[in-house]
């Protein structure tokens, strides 16, 4: 394995010069830069990160609680978030809760412990006090506290975006299905609009909820069956993309057509909208963006900097 006295020899510096180099201390010249990059490469060096870490006071690792990896909207995310990271020096440290109150707790704690320079949550989670964290913390689409920054889409121009869809199809009775009331998110904006938007046009909306932190497709199933069943005569069902899915396929396993009988829209954008038939329209979250503003907000409380704000609205993905 390579030592930080094998890369000097080769760039042909000193060590003081390739631990400055790694710990962005100091002037070094362009010229040396790259020598020092190229020995790097070239010998696969790793940097011993707890030195490092003691000498910066930083780990350059942050952590990821969400509640579930296997939902579309988390796997989105949660690979730009990383990817978004990496390209800042940052590893990411991935916490799956699977909807566990206890498993985020002792992840949040194993963060801590272990002195991560901050954390994104985007988990379900009611019970938890996360004013409490002994990091700095960046909520993704939640409500967490009242001094945690919130990065979320714009979700309310989402609502409008699709209910206007329902307006130009001359849908009569329509029903949204949303995420527990239980949880405080920016998306309740979504169903907000959407609702006025149905009220004003006169069309009949009613508002299903599904059951806290319920992520499992097989439980869509079920809820689309519910949800049909309850409420003959629709001609119309929005939700996230799958739950969308789930309808379409109760649907046209019921001999319906869709778009014709029922009219099925998503929220998203993620991949399952392509791959069924027929094709879901769904409005697509930028995750990319997502994920840059997330990251950015919290290496500004990683970096000492004040909020310009505490809720920071990204715009939706173009086209």
């Amino acid at each position: 394995m390579a030592t930080i006295t094998d890369v000097a020899r080769l760039a042909g510096v000193s060590k003081n010069t390739v631990s400055r180099y790694l710990n962005e201390r100091g002037y070094i010249s362009d010229k040396t830069r790259r020598a020092i990059a190229s020995a790097i490469d070239e010998l696969h060096y790793q940097p011993n990160q707890i030195a490092r870490s003691l000498y910066t006071r930083r780990t350059n690792l942050v952590g990821l609680v969400i509640p579930n990896v296997e939902h579309p909207f988390f796997a989105a995310v949660t690979s730009r978030i990383e990817d978004e990271l990496d390209s800042r020096g940052y590893k990411m440290i991935l916490c799956n809760t699977l909807h566990s109150t206890r498993k985020e707790r002792q992840y949040i704690d194993m963060l801590t412990a272990n002195k991560v320079d901050g954390i994104i949550i985007g988990s379900h989670s009611i019970d938890i006090d996360y004013s409490e964290v002994a990091a700095p913390v960046v909520a993704l689409d939640r409500y967490l506290a009242d001094d945690i920054p919130v990065v979320a889409s714009d979700h309310a121009e989402g609502g409008r975006i699709a209910a206007q869809a329902f307006i130009d199809r001359h849908c009569h009775k329509v029903a949204q299905l949303v995420a527990s009331g239980r949880v405080r998110t920016p998306s309740n904006l979504r169903h907000e609009a959407f609702s006025n938007a149905m009220r004003l046009n006169g069309i009949t909306c009613i508002t299903h909820e599904l059951q806290l932190n319920q992520f499992q497709y097989s439980t869509y199933i079920e809820t689309a069956k519910q949800v049909l069943d309850e409420y003959p005569g629709l001609d119309g069902v929005f939700s996230a993309d799958p739950v969308a899915v789930a309808v379409q396929q109760e649907v046209l396993r019921r001999g319906m057509s869709v778009p014709e009988d029922v009219f099925v829209y998503g929220y998203d954008g993620t991949y399952l909208a392509e791959a069924v038939f027929p094709q879901l329209p769904s409005i697509a979250q930028d995750f990319s963006a997502l994920a840059q503003k997330a990251v950015e907000v919290l290496l500004m409380q990683i970096g000492g900097g004040e909020f310009e704000q505490l809720q920071y609205v990204v715009p939706l993905a173009k086209g």
